[in-house]
This record gives C-alpha cells, sequence and structure tokens, in this order.
C-alpha cells in the first residue's frame, strides 16, 4: 500500500515537472501558439495560423514570414521582419521592428524598448507604456485549449509568471541561507499539528492587530513592518516546503542535488499543483492556505530557522523513597 502511495506522489510530480518545470519548445513546421521559456522562428515564407503567445523566450519573425492572428510577448527579446495580421502587445523586453515588418492591427506595449526601424509599418494605433494590465492584451487574443474570456487569460499568464518568480526567489535564498530552510522544514514535518496550529493563530489574530495599530494613525509604519514580516515569513515558510520537496524528487531520481536547485525545482513544482488546484472554484484555496500555515507556524518556531525547534519534556524527578535516619 505504501509503494502504491508513493508511485502516485511521484507519478504526480513528475508529470507536474514536464508540465511547469521544463521549457516548452516551439517549431514554426507544428504550428503552435503558446511557448514558455524558450525560442521561437517563424521562417521567411511560413504562415502562423493563429494567435502567438511567448513568455521569456527570444521571437525571431523573419522577412517573409506572416502571422494572421495577434501576438502577445512578455519578457521577450524579438526581431519582428515579417507581416502580422492582427494586433502586437508586449510587456516588458526588448522588441526590433525591422524596415520590412508590417502590423495591421494595434501596436501596445509597456516597460519596453522598442527598436522601430524609418520603413517599419503600423497601420494601427500605437499605445506606448499604458498603465492599463487589460490594454496590454489585444482584443480577440485567445490561448488555445482556454475559450473563457479575458479574465482566464489573464489568470493563465499569472499562473506561469508566478511559478517563474517562485522558483527565483527560492533559488536566491537556498544559495545564502540552505540551513535555516532546513530547520524550518525539518520542524513543519515533525511538527505538523502544532506548526499548522501556531500558523492559523498567526494570520487570524496578527490581522486584527495590525488595523489596530493602522488606527491609530501614529503606529502606522509598525503596521508597516509587521505586514512585510508577515508576509516573508508565509513565503520563507512555502520556500522551506519547496526545498523538501526538490529533495524528495532528487532521491526519487537517486541524485544529490545543490540547495539551490533543490529549492528552486521542490518550490516551482509545489506552487504548480497548489496554484493549479486554486482554480478550482470555491475550494481550490484550501490546500494552499492549508501548505501556507503549516510552513509559516514552523518559521515562527524556529524564528526563521535560527535554532531547531525542540519540544521540550517536563521529566518528574526520580523518587528517591523515604530516607530512613541512621540508627542511634
Amino acid at each position: 500500500m505504501k509503494q502504491m502511495k508513493l508511485k502516485l506522489v511521484s507519478a504526480i510530480l513528475l508529470t507536474t515537472i514536464l508540465l511547469a518545470a521544463f521549457p516548452i519548445t516551439a517549431f514554426a513546421a507544428s504550428s503552435p501558439d503558446v511557448v514558455i521559456g524558450n525560442s521561437y522562428t517563424l521562417g521567411s515564407g511560413q504562415t502562423l495560423n493563429t494567435d502567438l503567445f511567448v513568455v521569456g523566450g527570444n521571437v525571431n519573425l523573419m522577412a517573409g514570414s506572416t502571422v494572421t492572428g495577434s501576438v502577445v510577448l512578455i519578457g521577450c527579446t524579438a526581431q519582428a521582419a515579417g507581416t502580422i495580421n492582427g494586433n502586437l502587445a508586449i510587456l516588458g523586453g526588448t522588441v526590433t521592428l525591422a524596415d520590412t515588418f508590417k502590423l495591421t492591427g494595434n501596436l501596445t506595449y509597456a516597460g519596453t524598448v522598442v527598436n522601430r526601424a524609418s520603413g517599419a509599418q503600423i497601420l494601427g494605433q500605437v499605445n506606448a507604456n499604458t498603465n492599463a494590465p487589460y490594454f496590454v492584451f489585444p482584443e480577440g487574443t485567445r490561448i488555445p485549449l482556454f475559450n473563457s474570456g479575458g479574465n482566464i487569460f489573464l489568470r493563465v499568464v499569472g499562473y506561469f509568471l508566478g511559478l517563474f518568480l517562485w522558483a527565483l526567489v527560492s533559488m536566491l535564498v537556498a544559495m545564502f541561507i540552505p540551513t535555516h530552510l532546513t530547520r524550518t522544514s525539518e520542524t513543519a514535518l515533525s511538527q505538523p499539528l502544532l506548526s499548522g496550529g501556531l500558523g492559523i493563530l498567526t494570520i487570524i489574530i496578527v490581522p486584527i492587530v495590525l488595523v489596530l495599530l493602522t488606527i491609530t494613525i501614529c503606529l502606522i509604519p509598525v503596521a508597516f513592518i509587521g505586514a512585510v514580516i508577515l508576509i516573508v515569513a508565509w513565503v520563507f515558510g512555502m520556500i522551506s516546503l519547496g526545498l523538501e520537496v526538490g529533495r524528495r524528487i532528487s532521491l526519487a531520481f537517486k541524485q544529490v542535488w545543490h540547495p539551490a536547485i533543490a529549492a528552486g525545482l521542490g518550490t516551482l513544482v509545489l506552487m504548480a499543483i497548489l496554484n493549479g488546484i486554486g482554480f478550482i472554484p470555491c475550494v481550490g484555496w484550501i490546500p494552499k492556505v492549508l501548505v501556507g500555515v503549516v510552513g509559516l507556524g514552523a518559521v515562527l518556531l524556529t524564528q526563521f530557522g535560527r535554532k531547531p525547534y525542540i519540544r521540550s519534556l517536563i521529566v518528574p524527578p526520580a523518587s528517591t523513597g523515604d530516607v530512613l535516619p541512621p540508627p542511634v
């Protein structure tokens, strides 16, 4: 029974890694439209008859290529020399528009360096550095397998960006204080009920205290600092549990990974599962909260991993019995 459960957990973790951790490679010949963390090239004479959505990759739309749909680029380095029969939206990165580039729709960008050649044609409007998130995504742009409106679109984008951010932060933390993370994760595993109970009390009581401090006006800075510490403690707890997940994955592959690699991959897998469950209406938030309060409580018990938590045991003094007076 235990082996069956272990195989099931391993299968879930491996599936999540394949879906969320590894880059998705795109090739123009297979007509993809979603690329995460990799390069995409549309060669001369090739046509993509759908929208193109790229996150954190290099994009090259060569001269003579055609995209029949909208293009959304987030954190990309792009060279565009072909034709886009739709809208182009760019959030972060660098984009070079060549003399042969032609855009029939609108160009919208924010936080992006756009190098536009004099011959580049943009038939629609140019909306530069807009702060409204809904303006960043062209109207009608869609992600395959998701037929809902714009809100679902933004949730999917935030899902992947959040995973990469969690992995990056966890790797940085594990590089400098791996021992602190280890102490915290060990406490969470050895004392889950105590850690969870303390975490629940903390998220109930601390916000009330912070609101009362805010009402006093003069203690608003104290309330702000307290809120920041609470958020940092929550994140630290999640990363410590992610480190443990990463170590379990490394053991499954019979390898020993550096704490930074284990924390990055483990946190990415953990958050991929929890955030994925979060898409379930009404009850999707429960697993994430339960895991979070356990991590938060472990952080408090170990004082951010500064010292291991040792449960004190009160041992009654040994009975010495009645002491008889010496004989006279």
